[in-house]
């Protein structure tokens, strides 16, 4: 039963469908990947997708014709049309867009690494530089090498082109390990004599595929059979897989492993291979903290910074390899060994130095070391270190981390001499008076490529005054001659073929009787003047990163566009495009890759318009594209902006290579037609804005016309950021408290709820004006507010009777979280209030756990110690990650109403809470069920060890008043029933 139980919790439930007409042929693709799906000794169609198959092909009255193929035929033909299903496919986008899915996975399972019982792989970080057989083309070999990778290991990969291939090789000692799925793993192991190792991956679905737009009707009797088998523990489905189970394929799953993934399949798979290695070491804290140590000498092994702990002697009780390599020795003999033991004693003796600078100071201190490295080279160190204390105050050493600054003081260096270089690079040359060249300096020579021996007695070099012109020598000369002086801009061709521009300035020098004696010129390479000034240009008129047209331009041809509107009849329109989501890609990956993004939309943005269309880059994420010579009336202008706008949106929506990495995308895109006799720039692109803005709110990804209509909303948004900001000081603002419970139904506590009452519009809900006071910058004076409120209402509650052990908690946005000040805030508003910090609770969505995870720590640690407690609320419902979530001082996780809602019919609701039950006790963490409105509901969950409650069974959000009444009426043992 629990096999079973963990298999249903593996897939998902969905809506039935029309069957496939009955009596149909079926013709479905076969490639050898027991136990799910292979061809067995007798030449027969088995394993357990083949006989769920059968099942429904006998209720149906479907005829299965089965074609063996090598996975990668099954593939082609499926995307051909030959084979009408083939099972065993997970999903992927990429396989999305080649291949209909059906709503209902056939079986859930995850990949998993095998080895040879004398291979020592435990860890991700054991696997570096293994010989890793993985199926060639699969999903499995894309996604272990960037697993892999995530821990900064590097395998060699040796694609196979199946299982059974991969198992070989690690038989026969030409691999160290396989990558296979957990169930064609566990049949192939035994036989081939190698184990399974606790290094798990990859959640996926596994469903029966068919080709594109083809065999709808089967994929949706699929979903109804399987749907409605999924539902029924006593179902043929499972039927099948105990079969299966009896024949000693599934059994071989340690139970360890069940409940390991059944817990992190239900929290979104996260972390598998973590969560897997946490399970099998509970109750072994020795061997936990070994593998964390390892963890963090991995860590800092990777870097490639040294880092070392020193004690206050300057032994070294710590150096990672970094370090290790630039000193050129083992670990063993760098241990225990001081500065003056490694390092010459002048250089032992500055380095002892800044070490007791750092502990005298008590300080962390950045200065710079010169040491020498294995080879004996002088390396240039920019070093931090920080003074290191024990639990009684005493000094114990220093925490030293030191980055190779060489080759940067080394450029600073040859940048100094270069300009000096630079200063002096004007050439110059003295001819005599028959302009045949007596002397030049350097400079000169290397203008014209040759040396001083070769210039010396020949004329001056031809020049013309423009570009590739013709010889302009004579006419300089006898300008020279004239007047005494000649400076202008020429055009010089290098032996090589290739035309300079320089500033030429040629004087004739003559003696005391005004005899000509010689003549003296200097020239100077003006060809990066020349590009300067095309790039003042480009920079005025020109986005520098993409090359399209700037702000300014833009405007200067929209104004002759709406100028030009005036005297003729076809119209113009101006496309507003913004890419959606774009600072998540710079937040993950770095402005480069925003970078590279923005450039390959340019292109393929370009590549949607006509040539005498302008795209422009206003700055960020903003494109415009204004659209001119549209003929014909209104409607018919509207459907080429339409079509161009879809165009665009398509466009963007294709995959991006970003180095490698496959980036997907959307834009929202808001149009204006500029008709009616429009010439105001402002108000067309403000127009288009909002047309953009509206596209957003309707989920982006989308095109949206302007119409006065959006004026309207963005005049009502104003007004209430407006109604919102008067209401900064607290008016029409009110906390009401919901009470939470205990299993003993006692009010234990309550959480405050944050009203809002406009003086014009009535009471506003939060879904309402949360997103305009964030949006705004708002939400943190808010948020001061009701901290402020909730602190007075626990003052207030410490001197009423039965109420001053009432805990509060307050709910806190990101954008509070962010402030700098945030801790001092809170701690300031406690103090003043003279409030007990342990009263005081703080609710956090988990956005927290999205960016800037590493200041949220250290904040919420720095009020932790001064009491305060934390819930992590709406648990479930966003990014949950487990390596995150243990390093956070929780002390409450809250089910979602989400999940208590259906919890009683819906078992995926069930399991997951069950999960999150369960995962809050491995981490000591209480449990507080939001939306308990039914007894049945509060049952169900203090069943499976939910200890704490809340919702409308035991009562609505309530002013400060109502909650004391509420408990000095409660009596000490009963539970509230329906309809309390």
């Amino acid at each position: 039963m629990r096999h079973r139980l963990i298999l249903l919790l593996c897939c998902w439930w969905c809506s039935l469908a029309h069957a496939a007409p009955p009596g149909r042929t079926v013709s479905v693709g076969v490639y050898d990947n027991a136990p799910k799906v292979y061809i067995d000794a007798r030449g027969r169609a088995d394993g357990i997708l083949i006989d769920l198959l059968r099942e429904v092909a006998r209720n149906e009255g479907w005829k299965l014709t089965f074609v063996h193929c090598k996975w990668a035929q099954c593939l082609e033909a499926l995307e051909a049309g030959t084979i009408d299903l083939l099972p065993d496919v997970a999903w992927s986008e990429e396989r999305s867009r080649r291949f209909d899915f059906p709503q209902v996975p056939a079986l859930f399972s995850w990949s998993q690494l095998y080895r040879r019982p004398d291979m020592p792989i435990g860890t991700v970080a054991s696997i570096s530089g293994k010989r890793i057989a993985v199926l060639s083309g699969s999903i499995q070999e894309r996604y272990f090498a960037d697993f892999a990778s995530g821990f900064g290991a590097a395998p060699k990969l040796l694609p196979v082109a199946s299982v059974a291939e991969g198992f070989e090789l690690v038989r026969s000692g030409r691999a160290d390990a396989a990558v296979a799925s957990k169930f064609a793993g566990d049949f192939h192991a035994k036989r081939y004599g190698i184990v399974e190792t606790s290094i798990m991956f990859q959640p996926v679905r596994l469903f029966y595929a068919a080709g594109k737009g083809r065999n709808g009707e089967l994929l949706a009797t699929l979903d109804r059979k399987l749907g409605a088998w999924q539902a029924d523990p006593d179902s043929v489905y499972f039927s099948i897989l105990d079969r299966w189970e009896s024949r000693g394929l599934l059994a071989r799953v340690p139970n360890y492993v069940w409940w390991g993934s059944g817990l992190i399949l239900a929290l979104l798979g996260t972390t598998l291979g973590l969560a897997a290695w946490l399970r099998r070491q509970v109750g072994r804290k020795s061997g936990a903290l070994k593998e964390t140590e390892q963890r963090l000498a991995t860590i800092l092994d990777s870097v490639d910074s040294l880092v070392y702990i020193k004690d206050s002697a300057s032994h070294y009780r710590y150096a990672n390899r970094a370090l290790h390599a630039f000193l050129g020795l083992p670990g063993h003999e760098v241990i225990g060994r001081s500065d003056a033991d490694l390092f010459a004693p002048a250089v032992a003796a500055r380095v002892r130095h800044d070490d007791l600078r750092a502990m005298e100071q008590r300080q962390r201190i950045v200065t710079e070391e010169t040491v020498p490295d294995a080879q004996g080279r002088a390396i240039t160190l920019l070093t931090t270190k920080i003074p290191l204390s024990r639990e009684d105050g005493s000094l114990s050493g220093i925490c030293g981390i030191s980055i190779d600054i060489t080759e940067r003081r080394a450029a600073e260096e040859a940048n100094r001499i270069a300009a000096t270089v630079f200063q002096s690079a004007e050439g110059m040359f003295i001819a005599s008076p028959e302009r045949r060249i007596l002397r030049v300096n350097q400079a000169f020579c290397e203008m014209r490529g040759c040396g001083p021996d070769e210039m010396v007695g020949s004329p001056l070099p031809p020049f013309s005054l423009v570009r590739d012109g013709t010889s302009a020598n004579q006419a300089m000369w006898e300008a020279v001659e004239r007047s005494g002086k000649w400076q202008g801009e020429v055009w010089y061709r290098h032996p090589h073929g290739e035309s300079c521009p320089m500033r030429l300035t040629v004087t004739a020098v003559h003696d005391d009787r005004g005899r000509l004696t010689h003549f003296v010129g200097t020239q100077g390479d003006i060809s990066a003047q020349k590009r300067a000034q095309e790039e003042i240009v480009q920079l005025a008129f020109y986005d520098p990163l993409t090359g399209l047209p700037n702000r300014r331009l833009l405007h200067e041809r929209l104004q002759h566009c709406l100028k030009a509107g005036e005297r003729r009849t076809q119209g113009a329109a101006l496309l507003f495009l913004d890419l959606d989501h774009f600072k998540d890609l710079n937040d993950l990956y770095g402005h480069g890759a925003g970078d590279r993004l923005l450039c390959l939309v340019t292109r393929r943005v370009v590549d949607c318009t006509r040539a005498g269309d302008t795209v422009a880059r206003l700055g960020g994420d903003e494109f415009v594209v204004l659209l001119e010579n549209l003929a014909g009336g209104e409607n018919e202008a509207s459907l080429q902006v339409a079509a161009t706008g879809e165009k665009i949106l398509a466009a963007v929506r294709e995959p991006f290579d970003l180095d490698g990495q496959l980036h997907h995308a959307t834009c929202s895109v808001g149009a204006v037609l500029c008709r009616d006799g429009a010439t105001d720039i402002d108000t067309v692109m403000r127009q288009a804005d909002m047309a953009m803005y509206a596209a957003k709110r309707d989920g982006r990804n989308t095109l949206r016309f302007f119409h006065h209509g959006m004026e309207s909303e963005v005049s009502r948004r104003h007004a209430l950021e407006a109604e919102l900001r008067a209401a900064q000081d607290g008016m029409g603002l009110a906390l009401l408290y919901q009470p939470q419970v205990d299993d003993g139904g006692r009010i234990v506590g309550a959480e405050a709820l944050l009203r809002w009452e406009s003086p014009s519009r009535g009471q506003v809900g939060p879904a309402e004006f949360i997103p305009v006071a964030e949006a705004c910058g708002l939400i943190t004076t808010m948020g001061r507010w009701v901290l402020r409120s909730a602190c007075a209402q626990l003052a207030a509650w410490a001197g009423q009777a039965g109420m001053h052990h009432l805990l509060l908690a307050v709910n806190v946005s990101v954008h509070q979280l962010r402030q700098p000040d945030f801790v001092d805030m809170v701690l300031q508003t406690v103090a003043e209030f003279r409030v007990t910090p342990s009263l005081l609770k703080l609710e956090l969505t988990e956005s927290v756990l999205i960016a800037d995870i590493d200041d949220t720590i250290v904040k919420m640690h720095a009020l932790k110690q001064a009491g305060l407690s934390f819930a992590l609320d709406d648990f479930g419902t966003g990014y949950s990650s487990l390596s995150y979530l243990k390093r956070l001082p929780l002390d409450q996780l809250k089910i979602d109403r989400s999940f208590v809602r259906d919890i009683l019919d819906n078992p995926n609701d069930a399991a997951i809470a069950r999960s999150i039950v369960a995962l809050g006790r491995s981490l000591g963490l209480g449990i507080v069920a939001e939306g308990v409105e039914v007894d049945a509901q509060r049952r169900f969950l203090a069943e499976i060890g939910c200890d704490c409650y809340q919702g409308y069974l035991f009562g609505k959000p309530m002013d400060a008043g109502a909650l004391a009444a509420l408990l000095r009426a409660q009596t000490e043992t009963a539970l509230p029933r329906d309809g309390a």
